[in-house]
């Protein structure tokens, strides 16, 4: 698995992910939600407090509300790489869970859902996610292949463009 964080400011992290077929251990956020979308593979989303898994193929969008326990891995077929980009509002915080093992059992043959024509809560930053966007694509950032700006880049204009001003992220959590 490969992290590169490239853009915290005025409240939007934003980074991206490439997936081998190691997961992202199991953690929760109190202030942030995690909203993603799939660059290329397939990612998988575990939320095991309502005990649901989720498959997001690319180009799709999923939102994982602050507070719920998640990870994130590979769904692909073994061997194929995955990437998705990571955009979270907010102020930064994480606790990863020191009983992954356990959870990660009751996944085993949990099903998993697809996602399809997801929407994610963006409250009144659409403007400044498709400002960013318009910023990745003139001047790449640094640590960034090009394959990989141009993802970044197609996924704030998904996010925008799929962003909604709910007035509960959870509201528009799910397929």
């Amino acid at each position: 698995m490969e992290m590169k964080e490239f853009h915290y400011e005025d409240g939007l992290r934003v980074s991206l992910f490439n997936l081998d077929h190691e997961a992202v251990p199991y953690h929760f956020h109190d202030h942030v939600a995690d909203i993603m979308y799939c660059a290329r593979g397939r990612i998988t989303i575990e939320l095991p407090d309502p005990g649901q898994a989720y498959s997001v193929g690319a180009g799709e969008v999923f939102q994982v509300p602050d507070r719920s326990r998640h990870r994130f891995f590979n769904g692909a077929p073994v061997g194929t790489p995955s990437r998705y980009v990571l955009l979270q509002i907010g102020s930064f915080d994480i606790t990863f869970l020191p009983d992954a093992e356990d959870i990660a059992e009751r996944f085993a043959d949990l099903p998993v859902a697809p996602v399809t024509d997801g929407i994610v809560h963006v409250g009144d930053r659409k403007g400044d996610i498709l400002a960013l966007a318009d910023r990745f694509e003139q001047d790449k950032p640094q640590g960034l292949t090009t394959d990989e700006q141009a993802d970044v880049v197609r996924a704030l204009r998904s996010l925008a463009a799929r962003g909604v001003d709910a007035t509960d992220p959870r509201a528009v959590v799910g397929p």
